[in-house]
């Protein structure tokens, strides 16, 4: 049981370490596996061969979900080729590919999807303030913090979107009070998601808050920035190099074609990169490359679409050399995805020295005898 990040309780009963996001998310698919376990003759048990199958067909199509919302964010800015290109780099040239496929019963699908979304209904309200756009914002915030407590942290986005001048700072007040009702749906629908872990907390155990992560916590004294960026075992430049591509070429790029988007990636991402590798543990266990930071895609997709687009602009000599990077990122992505499930890239301990030796291999390894009964 604690394996799964389930504990027992003082007063007996039973409660897992996670939020409640995930399993928000997949009720649907939970009550159709039910049902056809029921009928098929499986153990309906929440364990059994058509849950485990419905999870992992949630998982993908709430990627999928997620990046149809990112391409209708992208068109707004870009073309359809830089959309393609973008969209093509971020799902087969990250880690999100993995965890939308292999590892689709894991919380970042859903993750993309509701951060996607949060993006989009943000950059619709600026345009052009509307109470759906309101909603969508504290929906879609609500439902990631519900998912994991640290994405409240994207709050930022909204708050920061489009102070790309002095001029934007002086007029975000009148703004804001011109909508506060809107402001208001915005909160409370963020506000009414996120307390439904508390009235679970108090069903379970009597009490409103609980520390499920027992004997895990952040450090905030020291970090693990560089082994969390540059290391071999999990750097996330290292295994997603297209991470630093969006943002040492792209980012300087972005002002051009989405100004409004810079604010939120400048204030976002050193604060998001400092919160995930202050965890004890910054390495998240078995994993491969850094997969809480696999909800910032979306806001990445921005600048990566930005560079894309600088060279395929008419008239740049850039064009050829930047899709050839891309499509680079996208070959190795899959090629270590593939060595990663086959357990030639080992997700935990793994080292230069075994990098090196492994980086070309086409052939798994053998799998451990197993004892005799």
């Amino acid at each position: 049981m604690a394996s799964l990040g389930i504990h027992r309780l003082p007063n007996g009963r039973y409660a897992t370490k996670y939020p409640l996001g995930v399993a928000v998310g997949e009720l649907p698919w939970f009550g159709g596996a039910h049902l056809f376990a029921r009928l098929h003759g499986d153990p309906p048990n929440g364990y059994s061969r058509p849950y485990q199958q419905a999870v992992m067909i949630a998982g993908l199509l709430y990627g999928l979900l997620g990046l149809w919302v990112l391409r209708k964010l992208l068109r707004r800015y870009y073309s359809d080729q830089v959309a393609a290109w973008t969209l093509a780099g971020i799902a087969l040239g990250t880690n999100y590919f993995l965890y939308t496929s292999y590892e689709a019963a894991l919380s970042h699908a859903v993750l993309f999807l509701w951060q996607a979304s949060l993006l989009y209904c943000t950059a619709r309200w600026y345009e052009a303030p509307r109470r759906r756009w309101a909603a969508g914002i504290g929906l879609f915030l609500g439902l990631a913090t519900l998912c994991r407590f640290t994405e409240a942290l994207y709050v930022l986005v909204p708050l920061t979107w489009g102070l790309s001048s002095a001029a934007a700072w002086g007029q975000r007040p009148a703004l804001w009070a011109r909508h506060l009702d809107q402001l208001a749906l915005t909160a409370a629908l963020g506000l009414a998601i996120v307390s439904t872990q508390l009235f679970f907390w108090h069903t379970v155990s009597g009490h409103w808050l609980l520390d499920g992560y027992q004997g895990e916590g952040f450090d905030f004294s020291h970090p693990h920035l560089l082994e969390g960026l540059f290391s071999i075992e999990k750097g996330w430049f290292i295994y997603t190099p297209l991470a630093a591509v969006a943002l040492l070429a792209g980012l300087p790029r972005l002002r051009r074609y989405v100004p409004a988007a810079v604010p939120p990636t400048l204030v976002l991402l050193p604060l998001l990169l400092y919160l995930t590798f202050s965890w004890t543990q910054w390495g998240y266990g078995w994993t491969f490359s850094t997969r809480p930071l696999v909800s910032v895609y979306p806001l990445l997709a921005l600048s990566l679409a930005a560079l894309l687009a600088a060279g395929l602009r008419p008239g740049a000599a850039s064009g050829v050399a930047v899709r050839a990077l891309v499509a680079g990122c996208i070959v190795l992505n899959l090629w270590q995805t593939w060595q990663y499930v086959g357990g030639v890239l080992q997700g935990e301990g793994y080292t230069a020295k075994l990098y090196k030796e492994r980086f070309f291999w086409r052939k798994f390894p053998p799998a451990p005898p197993q004892p005799t009964p």
